[in-house]
């Protein structure tokens, strides 16, 4: 059985991406999406929001295109796969 990692993420986004460039000349840019989920306060009756903070990496083309179109505040959505790292759940 194959396994399918794919992912649609739907945000604002909450900073410019940011460039750089590897020794071996790949373009990567980092940003991060603001994601809203919305969760009735128990105690309160009321719909709440609550934002969960998603990091992206694009590379290549994609990542030299997207960091001129791209600033903080823009809706966008974003069609990937997930990589979870220690890194991400220490946070």
């Amino acid at each position: 059985m194959e396994d399918i990692n794919r992912v649609n993420v739907t945000g604002h986004l909450t900073r410019d991406p940011e460039v750089r460039v590897t020794a071996g000349g790949t373009t990567i840019a980092g940003f991060g999406i603001a994601v809203n989920d919305r969760r009735k306060n128990q105690q309160t009756g009321e719909w709440e929001d609550s934002p969960n903070f998603v990091d992206c990496t694009v590379f290549g083309n994609r990542a030299e295109s997207l960091s001129r179109i791209l600033t903080k505040g823009m809706f966008v959505c974003i069609e990937g796969r997930i990589h979870w790292s220690a890194r991400n759940a220490a946070r």
